[in-house]
């Protein structure tokens, strides 16, 4: 795995050099070669499939993959979207910032058990009073056409509520007051029932991990699980993978809190980074991460094993997350590439120069690398988590 990381974080200079040699030698041309251009005329371009199919976007299942087949199947879709293949917990995260995501929530609202808008913020005000924030989002029309598109699995909505714009001060008192625990609770259980929510996803760990010891962070998510578990709202808390050396979130902790939630949402996703590109998420590093928290397999039901639906732009220059609209953008500028399939990580890339002639190695999921990950959830016997559904291309949601 080292090698790997290694070759992919040197592949882009090695690209540069190769194409400076390449551009120093010129290959002539026989009197009966076509020109490039005439090729291209010759070439029939495929027709391009939008929306419901009478087939299913699995046929398209393959490890070799063109930017062709992706152009032309992305936006298609099996038309029995009341169907799913996998039959474990679903969770789709849905922002407003990616709103195709509200759509895709309510055509596939049957492939979800969860559905999780990012729409709310918790803040303290002073002492014993709290205040949910972001409620101007909340759409409850589009609640009940989720609820009714998976009415069959039961699809509920758990807003994710973030803690934000807190003070170490804020903090402290949270920590070591059980009343401030006490007021937070009935602040979100309040609007929980106002909006007719069916709980909440919570996160808050890793913004705390590290700086708090894990004994007090336990007891913090012990005491307002307690209060859901009396109004008996699901309560899935966030938790961050182990990355190398940072382990934050350790057996210890699942243990300890199994009883107390309703599930778990395993960020494994982004593993690689500008400084250091490669995939999104190895295969191997996912089930390593999975397996540190939980290796007894029998109590593994709760995880929720993260999946991305995004992708990442790598040049010399740094990198930026590309989304599904970005990357069919980009494969517009390189029609006719095959993707190359890295196994040990499970995940595709390819490569192209933008117009100032940079090279760009470019990671984001396919339906191969989509299904080797499902395929792993079957076998480690989690669900999953979808960071977020407004960022993928739509054939992705047969595989669901």
């Amino acid at each position: 795995m080292y090698f790997l990381r290694a070759l992919l974080g040197c592949l882009l200079i090695c690209i540069l050099l190769l194409e400076l040699e390449a551009s120093q030698t010129l290959t002539p041309r026989k009197r009966g070669d076509k020109k490039p251009q005439d090729e291209k005329k010759l070439k029939k371009p495929a027709k391009v499939r939008l929306g419901p199919q009478k087939y299913s976007m699995l046929e398209k299942l393959t490890e070799n993959i063109t930017a062709e087949s992706i152009l032309t199947n992305y936006q298609a879709f099996y038309e029995e979207t009341d169907e799913f293949n996998f039959d474990g917990p679903v969770l789709g995260y849905v922002t407003p910032w990616n709103n195709h995501g509200y759509d895709i929530a309510k055509i596939f609202g049957n492939k979800f058990t969860s559905i999780s808008p990012v729409w709310l913020q918790i803040k303290r005000e002073r002492y014993l009073t709290y205040k949910v924030t972001g409620t101007h989002d909340i759409d409850t029309k589009w609640m009940a056409d989720v609820r009714n598109a998976g009415r069959e699995r039961q699809t509920k909505v758990v807003p994710r509520v973030l803690f934000d714009g807190w003070t170490g001060e804020d903090y402290t008192a949270l920590l070591r007051n059980p009343d401030e625990v006490k007021a937070l609770a009935e602040t979100l259980i309040k609007t929980c029932k106002k909006y007719k929510f069916d709980g909440y996803v919570l996160e808050v760990w890793s913004q705390l991990a590290g700086a708090v010891k894990s004994d007090i962070l336990v007891g913090l998510v012990k005491s307002i699980s307690k209060f859901f578990k009396q109004e008996n709202l699901d309560f899935i808390l966030v938790i961050p993978p182990m990355h190398g050396q940072t382990k934050l979130f350790t057996k210890n902790e699942y243990d300890a809190l199994y009883s107390h939630v309703t599930a778990f949402s395993l960020m494994t996703y982004d593993f690689s980074s500008p400084k250091r590109p490669g995939p999104n998420a190895p295969l191997n590093w996912i089930e390593e991460s999975v397996k540190y928290i939980c290796p007894d397999e029998a109590m593994r039901s709760k995880i929720l094993m993260g999946m991305n639906f995004y992708g990442n732009d790598y040049s010399v220059n740094g990198g930026e997350p590309i989304t599904g609209n970005d990357f069919i953008s980009i494969l517009k500028l390189v029609p006719d590439i095959t993707l190359t399939y890295i196994a040990d990580a499970g995940e595709h890339y390819f490569e192209y120069q933008d117009k100032k002639r940079e090279t760009h190695l470019v990671f984001y999921p396919t339906l191969y690398s989509i299904y080797k990950r499902l395929e792993l959830a079957h076998k480690l016997q989690v669900g999953i988590s979808i960071w977020e559904i407004g960022q993928g291309l739509d054939y992705f949601y047969d595989l669901l």
